[in-house]
């Protein structure tokens, strides 16, 4: 049997002007901070420059499809968490920016 609560979950979300972090801080707390490897030995690894890692890490690379499923591969983290990361950053970095709220229905 469900639970009567259970048909009537409300949606959550969290508010776009907190603070979101660029996927390469991410990368730099979650896995660069725990590997023994050398940047210019995880861009090899990943097949990318040192100078594209150190930008991506920097916070002047966006995660486009083709770097997030490099960095899967050598982090063992989704792609599509990569790509999360990466919107709700941008997401972040324009909620200031958004205009007034028009529906247009209703």
């Amino acid at each position: 049997m469900i639970p009567e609560f259970a048909g009537t979950a409300e949606s959550v979300s969290r508010d776009e002007g907190l603070y979101r972090p660029h996927p390469g801080d991410v990368f730099k707390r979650r896995c660069l901070s725990k590997s023994r490897l050398k940047q210019p030995e995880i861009a090899a690894l990943m097949g990318i420059s040192p100078k594209h890692l150190s930008r991506f890490i920097n916070g002047h690379v966006s995660v486009q499809i083709e770097l997030a499923r490099k960095l899967e591969s050598v982090t063992n983290i989704s792609a599509a968490a990569w790509l999360n990361y990466q919107n709700a950053y941008d997401l972040y970095k324009t909620s200031s920016s958004k205009p007034a709220k028009q529906l247009i229905y209703g």
